[in-house]
C-alpha cells in the first residue's frame, strides 16, 4: 500500500484559527459585534457577529489570538462559559470579551496565571 501525504493546503480537516482575521467595530465597545474574515482557498467570506452572538472554538482562538487547544483548556477549566448546539461547542461574544478583559489583559503578557480558574470553579460547584 502506498501512502498517501496532503500537502498543506489540501489538508481540510485541521483546526486553522489563523485562516480567520477578526475585524472589531469601530467605535469598539460592549453592544458593538464583530466581522469574521475567513480565507478559503483564494476567496473570502465575511460573517457579521452581533454583540449576543455566538462563535465556535475555533472562530473563538481567532478572536483571543490562542490555539484552540487553549479555547478548550479554558472551557474546561471553566473560565469560558460554552454552549453546546448541534455537538459544536460555542462560546458568546460577550463571554469572550470578559475572559480577554479578566485574564489575557492582566498585565501577563497573555499568559494565565497559576490556578487561574480554582476560585471561579469554586464559586460555581457551590
Amino acid at each position: 500500500m502506498a501512502a498517501i501525504t496532503l500537502s498543506r493546503e489540501h489538508d481540510v480537516g485541521r483546526a486553522r484559527p489563523d485562516l480567520i482575521t477578526v475585524l472589531e467595530e469601530n467605535p469598539p465597545g460592549p453592544n458593538a459585534g464583530i466581522t469574521l474574515l475567513r480565507r478559503v482557498r483564494s476567496r473570502e467570506y465575511r460573517t457579521q457577529i452581533g454583540p449576543r452572538g455566538h462563535l465556535s472554538q475555533i472562530e473563538a482562538a481567532a478572536f483571543l489570538g490562542k490555539s484552540v487547544m487553549a479555547v478548550n483548556r479554558y472551557v474546561r477549566l471553566g473560565l469560558l462559559r460554552d454552549t453546546t448546539r448541534y455537538g459544536i461547542s460555542t462560546i458568546q461574544l460577550a463571554e469572550l470579551r470578559r475572559f480577554r478583559r479578566e485574564y489575557l489583559e492582566g498585565g501577563k503578557g497573555g499568559r494565565l496565571r497559576r490556578n487561574a480558574g480554582v476560585e471561579r470553579r469554586r464559586r460555581t460547584t457551590s
